[in-house]
C-alpha cells in the first residue's frame, strides 16, 4: 500500500513538473522575493531546469520576522495558499506557535469578481433568472474572499437573504495548486530532513481534503442544518436559516443576520459579561453535548444581533468528537480543574499520536514545571486558560507527542472566547463554566447504562473471539516448538525498556482479570456453575434466580469497570 501512495505521489510530482512549471517558477519568485531563498536554492540542486532563471536577490520584506515574511508571501501567491496558512493556524501541534500566530492573522485579500460573472455563476446554478427568484439582488458584495464572495438579496416572499457564490474557476485553480503542493512538499521532505519532523505531504493530504470539502456548498448546508437542529431551543444563541433547495455545490443562500462583530459590540450597550459566559457555554455544548462544533470561531464569524442574541456564520470548518474523545478531553480538563499534574499528562499522553520516542518522565516534568507556572499563587479566574492548554500541546510536541487535529481546533476556539470574554468580562473562570460538562460527562461514563452498553459489546466481542482461542494458542504453541518464536527488543534505554514492559504485564494482568470477572458473571447467570452455587448455599435463596441474574450484571460490570480503572492509569 505505501509503494502505491509513493507510486501516486511520484505521478503527480512527474505531471506538476510537466505542466506547471509557469506557476511554480512564480511561486519560486514570491519565495525568493521574501526571504525563502534557501528553500529555492535547494529545489535548484535537484530540479535545475525548473528554477534556474529565478535569481536569489536580497528579500523586499526583510525588516520583518520570518513568520510575517511568509504571511506575505501566501497572501501574495494567493486563495489556494491564504486557505493553506489558514488551517495551519489551527495546528499547534505541528506549527510552532508564533507561526501559528501570524498565520491566524491570514485575511482573503481578494478582488470581486464581476457582476456579470456573479449573475451567470447564479442563473446557472438556479436553473433560472434572478428576476424570477429574488425581488431584489445587489450586484455590489458584502464581503470577498478566496473561494466565494457573498451578496445581499430580497426573495420573491419578502424574506433577506445572503447569497455565497463560488469564483468562477476556482476549482481547477485549487487542483492544480494542490499538485504544487504536493511537489513542494516532497522536495521539503526530501531535501531538508528537519522539515520531516512536520511532515509536509501528511499536512498537504489533510489540507486536499479539508479544501476540496469547503468546494462543495452542500457540506456547508448540511453542517448548517445540523448547528441549527442542535441550538434551536436555546434562546440567546440564533443560527442563520438555510434555503437547501435554492442552494448547490456552487451557490448558497441563507437568511441574513443583521448584526456586529462580538469586538465591535461594547460601545452599543449589549450585556457583554452576559454574552461572554453565553459563548463559552455555547463552545462546550458544541463540543461535550453535540460533538459537533464550529472549526473557525475567530471574532468576525461571531456576531451579536441587533437583540443581542449571538449569531454564528460560516460554517464551511467544523470538528467532531466522538465518544471517546469527548471522554478524553473532560479527563484532561477535569484534571486541570483539579490541578492534579499526573492526571493532566497522563490525559494528553492518552489523547495524542506518539511520532517516536517518549521520555515519560521527562515529559510529565515539563507539565508539572507548566501548571506551577500557571497556577501557582492565581486564582483561576485570573489564569490564562488558553495560554496553559496551547503550552502543554507545545510541550508535548518536544516529546514527540501530536494531538490530533480536531482537539487542537478546540482549543483554538476556547482560547478564542476566553480572550473575548475577559475583555468585556474580566472575573470569567473558564475552568469553573467548564466544570458541569466535564463532571456530567464523567458522571455518564461510569454509570450504569454506559457500564451495561460496555458490557454487552465486550461480551459480544468475547463471544466472537473464544472460540478462535484454541486454534489461535495451537498456531502459537507451534510457533514456539519449531524455534521461530523471537522477541526482538530496540530500546537502547533499559530502564525505559524495563517500566515499558511492566507496564505491559499490569495491563496484560488486568485485562485478563476483568475478562475473567465478566465471564464469571456471564456462566454464573447463565447456570453454568451449578456446582459452585451449591457449594455456597445459594440454591437456599428463595430467589435464586434472580440473585444469579443479579450477581451476573454486578460481576459483568465490574469486571468493565476494573479493566477501564485500571488501564487508564498509566501502569
Amino acid at each position: 500500500m505505501a509503494s502505491l501512495g509513493s507510486f501516486y505521489q511520484n505521478i503527480r510530482s512527474a505531471r506538476t513538473t510537466l505542466r506547471d512549471i509557469g506557476r511554480l517558477r512564480e511561486i519560486a519568485a514570491v519565495l525568493v522575493r521574501h526571504g525563502f531563498g534557501y528553500v529555492v536554492e535547494n529545489w535548484r540542486y535537484r530540479n535545475e531546469a525548473i528554477v534556474s532563471p529565478i535569481t536569489l536577490a536580497n528579500t523586499e520584506t526583510h525588516h520583518l520576522s520570518g513568520p510575517e515574511r511568509l504571511v506575505v508571501a501566501l497572501q501574495e501567491l494567493g486563495p489556494t495558499f491564504v486557505k493553506l496558512g489558514q488551517i495551519l493556524s489551527t495546528r499547534s501541534d505541528l506549527i510552532p506557535p508564533n507561526w501559528c500566530q501570524e498565520f491566524s492573522r491570514l485575511q482573503d485579500n481578494v478582488e470581486p469578481f464581476s457582476s456579470t460573472e456573479v449573475r451567470a455563476v447564479v442563473e446557472e446554478a438556479l436553473g433560472d433568472t434572478i428576476a424570477s427568484t429574488f425581488l431584489e439582488f445587489d450586484d455590489e458584495p458584502l464581503a470577498s474572499a478566496s473561494i466565494a464572495q457573498v451578496h445581499v438579496a430580497k426573495l420573491v416572499d419578502g424574506d433577506e437573504v445572503v447569497i455565497k457564490i463560488q469564483r468562477p474557476g476556482i476549482a481547477s485553480k485549487i487542483e492544480s495548486d494542490l499538485s504544487l503542493l504536493y511537489w513542494v512538499a516532497r522536495q521539503l521532505e526530501d531535501g531538508l530532513p528537519e522539515a520531516r519532523a512536520f511532515a509536509p505531504l501528511a499536512i498537504v493530504a489533510e489540507f486536499e481534503k479539508s479544501i476540496v470539502k469547503e468546494l462543495n456548498f452542500k457540506n456547508e448546508v448540511a453542517h448548517l442544518q445540523r448547528f441549527e437542529g442542535n441550538f434551536r431551543d436555546w434562546a440567546h444563541v440564533h443560527i442563520p436559516a438555510v434555503y437547501p433547495d435554492l442552494s448547490s455545490s456552487r451557490l448558497m443562500v441563507m437568511e441574513r443576520l443583521r448584526g456586529v462583530k462580538i469586538t465591535d459590540a461594547e460601545p452599543l450597550g449589549h450585556d457583554m459579561p452576559k454574552i461572554a459566559h453565553e459563548c463559552v457555554h455555547m463552545i462546550f455544548k458544541m463540543v461535550f453535548e453535540d460533538g459537533f462544533f464550529h472549526g473557525d470561531l475567530h471574532p468576525g464569524n461571531l456576531l451579536v444581533l441587533e437583540d443581542g442574541r449571538i449569531g454564528l456564520i460560516d460554517f464551511g470548518l467544523v470538528g467532531r468528537m466522538s465518544r471517546l474523545m469527548k471522554d478524553g478531553m473532560a479527563e484532561l480538563l477535569l484534571a486541570i480543574v483539579l490541578q492534579d499534574v499526573e492526571r493532566v499528562a497522563r490525559a494528553l499522553y492518552s489523547l495524542s499520536h506518539k511520532r517516536g520516542a517518549v521520555d515519560y518522565e521527562a515529559y510529565e516534568q515539563d507539565v508539572a514545571d507548566l501548571m506551577i507556572y500557571h497556577f501557582q499563587n492565581a486564582s483561576l479566574g485570573e489564569i490564562d486558560f488558553g495560554a496553559y492548554l496551547q503550552e502543554i500541546v507545545e510541550g508535548g510536541m518536544r516529546h514527540n507527542l501530536s494531538v490530533p487535529a480536531n482537539y487542537t481546533m478546540f482549543f483554538k476556539a476556547l482560547m478564542t472566547v476566553e480572550g473575548i470574554g475577559k475583555k468585556v468580562s474580566p472575573d470569567l473562570d473558564l475552568l469553573e463554566e467548564c466544570r458541569p460538562y466535564v463532571e456530567k460527562l464523567v458522571a455518564e461514563r461510569y454509570g450504569p447504562e454506559r457500564l451495561m452498553s460496555e458490557a454487552t459489546q465486550l461480551v459480544a466481542g468475547l463471544g466472537a473471539v473464544v472460540p478462535r482461542l484454541p486454534t489461535s494458542l495451537n498456531a502459537l504453541l507451534g510457533i514456539v516448538e519449531e524455534g521461530k518464536f523471537q522477541v526482538v527488543v530496540s530500546d537502547p534505554d533499559a530502564k525505559r525498556r524495563d517500566l515499558a514492559a511492566d507496564r505491559r504485564m499490569n495491563r496484560l494482568s488486568a485485562m485478563v482479570f476483568g475478562i475473567g470477572f465478566s465471564l464469571f458473571g456471564i456462566c454464573l447467570g447463565n447456570g453454568q456453575l451449578d456446582g459452585l452455587s451449591d457449594a455456597l448455599g445459594l440454591s437456599e435463596l428463595t430467589q435464586g434466580l434472580l440473585g444469579f441474574g443479579s450477581g451476573a450484571i454486578g460481576l459483568s460490570l465490574l469486571g468493565v469497570l476494573l479493566l477501564k480503572i485500571l488501564l487508564e492509569r498509566n501502569w
